[in-house]
């Protein structure tokens, strides 16, 4: 996850960035990227052997089911929602959204993943993409513990810690729950 400041704008000397659903061209753009934020925001929090070991083939199902779903027409009708964002066609951030996972789901509504490339942290397109695919009202998500800037953003954003834990077995990530109440 990365986090963003108070404006939505690109860069100096940019275009503005697109914000639109995934399209089967994006596949190896977004899962290479997927790869490049994790490996950059992961490392010191993740096991290093799992970041070390990060691969785009380990993202490229991921990608292509999701684009599939999305020239089929065929994105369940459960309230999940995915949004990319480029930066003159270069992919820079993505948005996943759904019905809770969680058995205990304290809203009706989890951000699954929000993750924007390092250099265009700060430029408000995180910020863009939740509230354009999230909008307001009760939703959570879980974070890194140490991703400490993701948590600024998300409290901006109204959620706040809860003091629910889990740790992946996985990959060693301790991970916490945020919540924004009704």
């Amino acid at each position: 996850m990365s986090t963003q400041g108070q404006g939505h704008e690109a860069p100096a000397g940019a275009t503005a960035y697109l914000v639109r659903e995934p399209r089967p061209e994006d596949v190896e753009g977004f899962a290479a990227l997927h790869v490049r934020i994790w490996a950059e925001t992961y490392r010191g929090i993740m096991d290093d052997e799992v970041v070390d070991g990060l691969s785009v083939d380990d993202f490229r199902p991921r990608w292509y089911a999701v684009t599939r779903a999305y020239a089929e027409g065929t994105v369940p009708d459960d309230g999940r929602a995915i949004r990319v964002a480029l930066l003159e066609d270069e992919p820079v951030g993505f948005l996943m959204i759904g019905p809770g996972m969680d058995e205990d789901a304290p809203a009706p509504r989890q951000v699954w993943s929000l993750n924007v490339a390092p250099e265009h942290q700060g430029t408000g397109i995180a910020q863009r993409l939740l509230d354009e695919t999230l909008g307001q009202g009760p939703a959570y998500l879980w974070v890194a513990l140490g991703n400490g800037r993701a948590v600024r953003f998300y409290e901006r954003n109204g959620f706040v810690l809860d003091g629910t834990r889990s740790v992946q077995q996985d990959d060693g990530v301790v991970e916490v729950r945020m919540v924004r109440p009704a």
